[in-house]
């Protein structure tokens, strides 16, 4: 991304939240592509290059988000593809224009809208707290992890990461 995080998605998931339903027993990540807040569309793909980081919010869970997305760029930046994924599927459709268009001029970074919750919810999304996905270059998934981020679980992430960079 070659940017600085600040709370690169943030600003998307504090505008409004969405409902979510928890689907378990992922090991993989599927191919996706959603588009961002500049209605340009972002895939996902794998296998990739690199290993990638999903980080998904709501409007409560972007509280959340910065403890683990701020760390984690500063110590990855170049090395790892992160993709903030802001999960909005209780926006109503007549409210998503001005919601991309709060999006916009709160955030340069991209921000994907995954307007329905199709992508949050295959994953296991939990309303209202951060999660994190650690994905191998191959697409399974090496970790999960839900809500604010402790001292003991970035670093637990971080050893994942380090891991698929060896």
């Amino acid at each position: 991304m070659g940017k600085k995080p600040i709370s690169f998605i943030i600003a998307a998931c504090v505008l409004f939240g969405a409902a979510a339903i928890s689907v378990s027993g992922q090991s993989r990540v599927s191919n996706f592509g959603l588009q961002d807040q500049n209605d340009r569309k972002v895939e996902v793909n794998f296998p990739s290059d690199r290993p990638v980081v999903l980080i998904f919010g709501d409007r409560d869970g972007a509280k959340q988000i910065d403890g683990w997305a701020t760390p984690l760029y500063k110590k990855f930046d170049g090395k790892v593809y992160m993709f903030g994924i802001a999960s909005l599927g209780g926006v109503p459709s007549y409210a998503r224009g001005l919601v991309r268009r709060l999006i916009k001029r709160q955030t340069q970074f991209p921000v994907l809208l995954d307007w329905g919750g199709k992508v949050a919810k295959t994953y296991g999304y939990e309303k209202d707290k951060a999660m994190v996905l650690v994905v191998a270059r191959n697409g399974n998934i090496l970790s999960t992890k839900f809500g604010a981020a402790s001292e003991a679980e970035l670093n637990a992430v971080i050893a994942d990461i380090e891991k698929q960079l060896r």
